[in-house]
C-alpha cells in the first residue's frame, strides 16, 4: 500500500482549511453574522407613538434602497422607540429624514423607509433619534377593519336599495349619452391642455387683479356698506319711488312738450349759458367772495322784518358817493353812436348790439371813483396784497383791529401806540 507523500498531506490539509474558511465566511456573510456582533453598523434610533407592526430585523431603507435592519424596540412613557442599525457600507441618510413604517405588500410586511427633506447634511451618525413628529406609521388594520364596519352599518339599507335602483333606473338605455359625455369630456380635456399656457397666464394674471381687490377691500366693504344704506332707503321709500314712477310718464310727457315747442329758444338760453360759464372759472376767486357774502342777506331780511308786525327799513341814498368809473368806457358810447346813425330808432334798452368784451374801468387805483370790473373784485379779499402798498389789509385768518383801535383813540383823545 502506497503511502499518502507528505507534500500531498500537507497540500489536502491546506485545501480543506481554505474550504472551511470559505463556508465559514459565506455562511457569516449570509446569516450577517457580523451585524449580529454590531460590526459595520451605527445606532439611530426613532421614537414611534405605536410600533406600527414593525419587528426586529425588518428591513430598514433609505428611498427604497436596502440600508440596515430594525434592531430592538423599548416601550417609552409615550410610544415606543425603535433602534434602527444602519450599515456603515450605505449611503450617508440626512438628518432631516422622517422615518415611515409602510407596509411592503397587502399582506402585511412591515418595513421601515427612511424619506428625507433635503439631501445636504447634517446626516444621521450613531446615537441620532428621530422625533416622533418626524415618524409615521400605518393605521392599524382593527381599526380600519372597524371603521368600515362601522360605516358600513350606519348606512340605511333601505336607502341603499332605493338609491341603487333609481340610479339604474336612471341610466338604463343611456350608453349613447353617456357615450357622448364622456367624448365631450375627453374634447374639453384636450382642449384644456392645448390652452394650459393662457390658463396659467390668466391664473398668474388673476392673481394681480386679486391682490389689488385685497389692497382695496376696505374700500369695496365701505362701498358695500353705502350701497347696504343705499337699498335700505329705497326700500323705506318704496312709496315715493311708485308714486315717483306713476307720475314719471306725465312729467316725462310735460318735458318732451316743452323740449318740443320751445327747443330753438332752449337752444339759444343753452349756448348763451355756455358763454356765462366759458368766463366762470377765470372769476372764481371773485365768486367765493360774493358768495361768502350772502349769508348775510338772510339775516338782514330777518331784521327788516322781526315779526312784530311791524317792517323796519330806513333808506339811505349815496347817489354818486363815490362817483362812478366812466373812464374806459368810450368804445362803447361810439359803438352805440354808430348804430343810431345807421338806424335812428335803435334803442340800447331794447335792441341787441355787440356785446363789448374790451373795456374796463382805467382809472387809477385808489382813485375815490367807484373802481368796477371784474379782475378787482379780488382786492375785497383782506388776505390778497392791494395795489397801493403791496401789502394785504390784514393778515390771513387774523382780525385786524387797528382802525377801530385808531378811531376809538381819537375819541378818547388818546394817542395809540406805534
Amino acid at each position: 500500500m502506497n503511502m499518502v507523500p507528505k507534500m500531498a498531506r500537507w497540500q489536502l490539509l491546506a485545501f480543506i482549511l481554505v474550504g472551511l474558511l470559505g463556508i465559514v465566511f459565506v455562511g457569516a456573510r449570509y446569516v450577517r453574522l457580523d451585524n449580529l456582533v454590531g460590526i459595520g453598523q451605527y445606532s439611530v434610533y426613532a421614537d414611534l407613538p405605536t410600533s406600527g407592526g414593525i419587528f426586529t430585523n425588518a428591513e430598514v431603507t433609505y428611498r427604497g434602497v436596502p440600508v440596515g435592519r430594525v434592531g430592538d424596540l423599548a416601550l417609552t412613557s409615550d410610544g415606543v422607540r425603535v433602534q434602527l442599525l444602519l450599515d456603515d457600507s450605505a449611503p450617508r441618510v440626512p438628518a432631516s429624514a422622517a422615518a415611515v413604517v409602510a407596509n411592503r405588500s397587502a399582506i402585511g410586511e412591515q418595513y421601515v423607509d427612511l424619506q428625507p427633506a433635503a439631501d445636504g447634511g447634517p446626516y444621521l451618525s450613531e446615537g441620532s433619534v428621530i422625533a416622533r413628529e418626524d415618524t409615521a406609521v400605518p393605521t392599524p388594520v382593527e381599526d380600519l377593519v372597524a371603521s368600515v364596519d362601522a360605516f358600513a352599518r350606519s348606512v340605511p339599507t333601505g336607502s341603499l336599495h332605493t338609491a341603487a335602483t333609481e340610479l339604474g333606473k336612471a341610466f338604463d338605455g343611456q350608453g349613447d349619452n353617456l357615450r357622448a359625455v364622456v367624448d365631450s369630456l375627453n374634447a374639453f380635456t384636450r382642449e384644456a391642455a392645448e390652452a394650459l399656457p393662457q390658463t396659467l397666464d390668466l391664473v398668474s394674471d388673476g392673481r394681480t387683479v386679486l391682490d389689488g381687490q385685497a389692497d382695496q377691500s376696505s374700500a369695496i366693504r365701505s362701498f358695500s356698506a353705502d350701497l347696504d344704506a343705499l337699498t335700505a332707503q329705497l326700500r323705506s321709500s318704496d312709496p315715493d319711488v311708485r308714486r315717483l314712477i306713476g307720475t314719471g310718464a306725465a312729467a316725462s310727457d310735460e318735458a318732451g312738450a316743452l323740449v318740443r315747442d320751445s327747443g330753438a329758444d332752449l337752444t339759444t338760453v343753452l349756448t348763451n349759458t355756455e358763454q356765462i360759464t366759458s368766463l366762470a372759472p377765470a372769476r372764481v376767486p371773485y365768486l367765493r367772495t360774493a358768495l361768502q357774502l350772502l349769508p348775510a342777506l338772510p339775516v338782514a331780511a330777518r331784521a327788516v322784518a322781526p315779526g312784530d308786525g311791524t317792517i323796519h327799513f330806513g333808506l339811505v341814498l349815496e347817489t354818486n358817493n363815490p362817483p362812478p368809473c366812466t373812464i374806459g368806457y368810450e368804445s362803447t358810447y361810439r359803438t352805440l353812436d354808430e348804430m343810431k346813425q345807421r338806424d335812428p330808432e335803435f334803442d340800447d334798452s331794447r335792441d341787441e348790439f355787440p356785446f363789448p368784451t374790451d373795456v374796463r374801468c382805467l382809472v387809477p387805483q385808489g382813485s375815490p371813483t367807484g373802481v368796477r370790473s371784474a379782475e378787482r373784485a379780488v382786492l375785497a379779499d383782506p388776505t390778497v396784497p392791494q395795489p397801493w402798498d403791496g401789502k394785504p389789509k390784514q393778515a390771513p385768518d387774523v382780525l385786524d383791529l387797528n382802525p377801530i383801535a385808531t378811531q376809538l383813540a381819537t375819541v378818547m383823545g388818546v394817542a395809540p401806540l406805534k
